[in-house]
């Protein structure tokens, strides 16, 4: 049994003693960020968003899907995800948090293996005949509940390729201009929105592996507002995607970037990949050698000419490598 499974179990077996007492309010606080469901499940987008320490009235103590049906201070009624609560009771004295220590300082890592080598030579034109392996579809669980594979809604074609985990066994090393030139048409927000010729646009493009180059002008961890479709509308740090605009000379506008991310699923297998970890790399004039599934996001065509200069992205990243001492560093061997 995992340390969070006994953790859930032992909160759920807290809230079925308290519940039986006449007249003892039971309430609970909110550890982290998260949001309120309409039914027990993170199938659909949230009815709202709750804020780390908020409070919540629990109105059955007993679990469906692991999560609790609450009403908030407001007399809005829901569902929040069990793992999210902390209980409290009115005969109860307040339980003192307990903080876990700082992790170790990790020990600076031994000889690098050598990256991989690219299929082919640095590609200035995309052929669009390269293979494009259909994604594996994987579930994922935060703070705030479980996400499935198309995540709560949205552009649930989209979705599914953002949420992929699986890694290249090679990638196709491609220049910056060619990524950036690749072609797509004037269509909705959504690829359901889109007729089967603008689909064939981008399809020879789609959800193949590449390796492209550029400078990181910022990091940007997407835990505000109310969170994005893929991720279940979460907005915990651990549980959000970055973008991160990279752009082909140091010192380039974001309004020329072509945007890559990182996303909660694949962190998971790289615990290394932090902002602070990459912040020397940000508006700095050493390269940085991203890797990973190309994807036409239609969702950010307001953010053309202002934070990106394309649709077309890197998404999910599964490699990150720095230039350091002048050489390429995988970010995951850094100390």
């Amino acid at each position: 049994m995992t340390s969070n499974s006994r953790n859930l179990i032992a909160s759920l077996a807290l809230l079925a003693i308290a519940a039986p007492h006449a007249g003892r309010a039971t309430d609970a606080l909110m550890l982290h960020d998260g949001t309120l469901r309409a039914d027990p499940s993170a199938r659909q987008a949230p009815v709202a968003t709750l804020e780390k320490d908020q409070d919540v009235e629990i109105l059955d103590a007993t679990p469906q899907n692991n999560y609790l049906h609450v009403r908030t201070a407001e007399h809005q009624e829901g569902w929040v995800y069990a793992k999210n609560l902390e209980m409290r009771t009115a005969v109860a004295a307040p339980q003192a948090r307990v903080r876990k220590p700082a992790p170790a300082k990790p020990k600076p890592a031994g000889a690098q293996p050598a990256p991989t080598a690219p299929l082919d030579g640095i590609v200035t034109d995309i052929p669009g005949t390269w293979d494009a392996p259909v994604p594996a579809e994987t579930t994922f669980e935060g703070p705030d509940g479980t996400c499935g594979p198309t995540g709560d809604g949205g552009d649930t074609f989209t979705n599914l390729r953002k949420n992929r985990t699986d890694v290249p066994k090679a990638y196709h090393e491609v220049s910056w201009s060619a990524l950036q030139a690749l072609p797509y048409p004037v269509a909705g927000r959504s690829l359901d929105e889109w007729t089967p010729d603008q689909v064939a646009q981008i399809k020879p493009y789609e959800g193949v592996a590449v390796t492209v180059t550029g400078f990181i002008t910022a990091v940007k961890v997407q835990s505000h507002g109310s969170g994005e479709s893929t991720n279940c509308h979460f907005v915990n740090e651990e549980e959000v995607d970055w973008h991160v605009p990279l752009v082909q000379n140091a010192r380039d506008g974001e309004d020329t970037s072509i945007v890559v991310e990182t996303t909660p699923r694949v962190r998971q297998a790289h615990p290394k990949w932090t902002p602070q970890a990459l912040s020397p790399w940000v508006k700095s004039e050493a390269p940085v050698r991203i890797s990973g599934w190309t994807l036409l996001d239609p969702e950010h065509r307001a953010h053309l000419g202002k934070y990106r200069s394309t649709l077309w992205e890197v998404h999910p990243i599964t490699r990150i490598e720095v230039f350091q001492d002048g050489q390429w560093v995988d970010l995951d061997t850094l100390p």
